[in-house]
């Protein structure tokens, strides 16, 4: 065999050595996951949320989500979904739950209760800054924006959206105007002249209603006292209900208190005024066209 022969010999042997190493030798496994909990997002239907001994339950209900306590109202779909992705999270650690106060978790700053499922949130470990949660007897390391998801007061977890998206007006009145949808129109009726709207600026202004999302959502009893309450509007909705929202003033905002939950919705005093008078819109419009003009 020449000389050349076999330094090709000897190559090709080292190949296919290599290879054979390379397909033979054990695979470096990953860092485990550990899934925190088996529940299905999709699946839950309640969601109860206590924080410094004050609670907040969310319930679904035809496929939405409401805040039941301490008030009633739509919540904001949003993020409930925020709150919910904790189901899905992970840990490269877990511990038995025994000595919890190392963990911080003796007293937990939050708890969280999806259906009949636990999780308490705990202390932060000092190296990576993740947060101790327990969930089905066990301790595991998650990642703070799990925590920074969780509403601070009920407050924020109400849909900001002045009329959910299943109140459909069908009417509505204040002391001035009336406005109803009748026989595939809406009709209008000026109390105090008996002049009507035409059919245009009615349905920009109902459609203004329907989009409308206030700026910042209180309580009745954090109602600031600069507030003067002026009239309310009345409102039918398709389904049949009514809602009726006491309207309040300061120089700076109108607020729309919904009767039915307590909760004022607050709106920058020009974008208040144009719910409150449709004619307000036409100004506005006018203005508008005029600045573009100049």
């Amino acid at each position: 065999m020449t000389h050349p022969a076999r330094l090709n010999l000897i190559m090709f042997a080292t190949i296919v050595g290599l290879m054979v190493f390379l397909y033979s030798k054990p695979q470096i496994q990953g860092v485990q996951e550990y899934p925190i909990s088996s529940a299905v997002m999709e699946d839950v239907q309640t969601v109860r949320i206590i924080r410094q001994q004050k609670e907040m339950i969310l319930k679904r209900l035809d496929h939405r989500w409401y805040l039941i306590k301490p008030v009633q109202a739509q919540a904001d779909e949003e993020k409930i979904k925020e709150i919910l992705k904790i189901l899905t999270a992970t840990s490269d650690q877990r511990f038995p739950a025994t000595d919890l106060g190392r963990f911080g978790l003796d007293r937990p700053g939050v708890q969280l209760y999806f259906d009949d499922e636990y999780v308490g949130f705990g202390g932060f470990a000092p190296v990576t800054q993740q947060q101790y949660v327990m969930t089905n007897d066990l301790v595991y390391l998650v990642a703070p924006r799990y925590v920074l998801a969780l509403p601070l007061s009920a407050s924020d977890l109400i849909n900001p959206r002045l009329l959910a998206s299943n109140e459909i007006p069908m009417r509505l009145e204040l002391s001035h105007l009336s406005v109803e949808f009748k026989n595939g129109n809406w009709n209008s009726i000026i109390q105090d002249s008996g002049q009507t709207l035409d059919t245009k600026t009615i349905e920009h202004w109902v459609h203004l209603w329907q989009t409308a999302y206030a700026r910042e959502l209180t309580f009745e009893q954090q109602l600031s006292d600069d507030l003067v309450e002026v009239g309310d509007i009345k409102i039918s909705l398709k389904n049949e209900q009514k809602i009726v929202l006491r309207i309040l003033q300061s120089e700076t905002e109108v607020v729309f208190l919904r009767a039915d939950g307590g909760i004022g919705y607050h709106f920058p005093v020009d974008a208040g005024r144009q719910l409150l008078d449709p004619y307000a819109i036409k100004l506005s419009q006018a203005v508008s066209q005029w600045s573009t003009k100049s």
